[in-house]
């Protein structure tokens, strides 16, 4: 896929949407190394703050880690767990403080469910490992 400058779209935008489809495609499998920063930025013919930009959107998305002295990575997929919440709970997504995300084990780029019934907060939860289902 080649990115377009004159789409209207930003090029950091077209290339983040260009590596996530190889992924989902499976060319980079989930564990996986994706190419170091300077070669996708020379077989898409962009600079190194577009590579940037698009690892951070992947990187915020939940899509890919970065590892220092190994390179980006392919996030595996958490196994879901299933939760019940009482009927009526409202259950709004949002980022995680970093006390939750140290306290919970989530990665950076992960939303939690926060539940909440009778203007009390039942739970929160890591949106890529729960499921939650009314009772």
């Amino acid at each position: 896929m080649s990115l377009d400058p004159h789409s209207g779209v930003p090029l950091h935008r077209q290339l983040a949407a260009a590596l996530r489809a190889r992924i989902a495609a499976g060319e980079w499998p989930a564990g996986g190394l994706l190419p170091p920063s300077a070669r996708i930025g020379y077989d898409y013919g962009v600079g190194k703050a577009t590579v940037q930009a698009a690892v951070t959107a992947l990187r915020a998305e939940g899509v890919i880690d970065v590892e220092r002295g190994v390179g980006i990575r392919v996030r595996e997929p958490a196994e879901r767990e299933l939760v019940s919440v009482p009927r009526g709970a409202e259950i709004e997504a949002r980022m995680p403080t970093p006390e939750e995300r140290a306290e919970l084990g989530i990665p950076e780029g992960v939303p939690v469910q926060v539940v909440t019934t009778g203007g009390r907060v039942r739970g929160v939860y890591p949106a890529d490992r729960v499921k939650l289902r009314p009772r």
